[in-house]
């Protein structure tokens, strides 16, 4: 096996990358079942004499044997199929594991698949994947963007699956919005494919239909293949193709093993660490919550109300691709409002009498300031020590042990 090449990932790191991914890193892996072309095959009969072509001629079959060259009992086929996935367990793990890792990756910003499942935005916790031409008006460049072009399951008038779906498609493209935008991907971004066998016809077919029609004006791409021969390796190369020999899991492990080592995004280790943080908190804030008649166990609550608002952005940054720089810059804020309120409370002391009721709120918004930074401060210099769980309202400072006074 490969590494990732150090070009690829100083074009990843430059944002410069569009990630391109197909079955075979969800429900297509090969661990445990057969495919889904095999299932078809199977129920439709298949001849076996009869030479596999490409995956649209199979599905194509299909629908003129099995159903009168209708599609609903296609479609009905590949929702059962997701939704064997969809379920919590071994499937499913097996099926987000690659995009699992991706979120982590903060400069992968656009996925283009050709996966009819809805793992890539669930996993990512994208709400709108760009799936119709209707969809592409809320394309948002700050945000991450999945790009179905062949459709999704949610949506299953646009699944494209057969020959009359894909000759379909090609004469729609032209004008759609949908490949609008993936033609000006393809323009300026370069191409990661994952999840392709590039030996197989159908990669082929993939590939003309989003790429070759650039002609010379085309970028170079990757693809990620785990068992490519040496002839397609040399054949795809001429045409500007690079090939790591490589899984996709690995790839995707890989550069967040990297980029954990250079500490440009928080490590997985440290992530889970401030999640259990997060259920010790919650335990002791329960247990505060009844003394909040107390002047320090109402400090203590909202202390800890910052603790906990901060940990669970913590842990969700963390797992969805948030760049160390991004918890610097919220310590940062945080940091600048708490020294504002501290400086609001010594001028207002200084005033004397009738500030009493703005300087107690402002003792709040200082035990909640605090809260979010004393996680943050021990997230970004990687101590993992138990976080004090209460507030002093005298000395305005975390402590380990409550205090409790009227």
């Amino acid at each position: 096996m490969k590494k990732v090449p150090k070009e690829l990932i100083r074009e990843v790191q430059s944002y410069n990358c569009v990630l391109f991914t197909g079955s075979g890193i969800t429900t297509e892996q090969k661990y445990s079942r057969e495919s889904f072309l095999d299932h078809i095959c199977k129920e439709c009969k298949y001849p076996k004499k009869k030479k596999l072509i490409s995956f649209p001629e199979v599905m194509q079959y299909y629908c003129e044997k099995v159903d009168n060259n209708r599609k609903n009992r296609l479609i009905r086929e590949i929702i059962e199929w997701i939704e064997d996935y969809s379920a919590e367990g071994e499937r499913n793990r097996v099926a987000t594991m690659f995009y699992r890792y991706i979120a982590r990756i903060p400069y992968l910003k656009t996925i283009v698949t050709t996966n009819w499942d809805p793992f890539c935005e669930r996993t990512l916790n994208i709400l709108v994947p760009m799936v119709e031409d209707q969809d592409i008006p809320f394309w948002d460049e700050n945000k991450r963007q999945v790009l179905k072009i062949h459709g999704c399951v949610t949506r299953p008038q646009t699944i494209i699956a057969t020959l009359d779906d894909y000759e379909k498609c090609m004469q729609d493209r032209a004008r759609g919005a949908v490949f609008t935008r993936l033609r000006d991907l393809m323009a300026t971004k370069t191409f990661i494919f994952a999840g392709f066998s590039i030996g197989d016809p159908d990669f082929q077919l993939i590939y003309d239909e989003v790429i070759s029609n650039l002609g010379e004006f085309r970028r170079g791409s990757w693809v990620i293949d785990p068992s490519p021969n040496d002839r397609t390796i040399s054949e795809w190369e001429k045409r500007g193709v690079k090939i790591i020999n490589i899984s996709g899991i690995t790839f995707a492990r890989d550069l967040v093993t990297k980029f954990e080592k250079e500490k440009v995004i928080p490590a997985i280790d440290l992530i889970a660490e401030f999640s259990e943080q997060r259920e010790r908190i919650v335990q002791i804030h329960m247990e505060t919550s009844k003394k909040q008649d107390t002047s320090g166990g109402f400090a203590s609550s909202m202390y800890q109300d910052g603790l906990l608002h901060a940990i669970e952005e913590i842990v969700q940054m963390g797992l969805l691709g948030r760049l160390m720089d991004d918890f610097k810059a919220k310590l940062n804020e945080y940091s600048t409002y708490l020294e504002r309120c501290r400086r609001r409370v010594e001028y207002l002391g200084k005033k004397g009498k009738g500030k009493e009721l703005e300087i107690g709120g402002l003792y709040t918004e200082i035990a909640y300031a605090s809260g979010w930074i004393e996680p943050l401060m021990r997230f970004i210099s990687n101590n993992k020590r138990d976080i004090p769980a209460y507030f002093n309202p005298i000395s305005l400072k975390p402590v380990n042990k409550p205090v409790y006074f009227y």
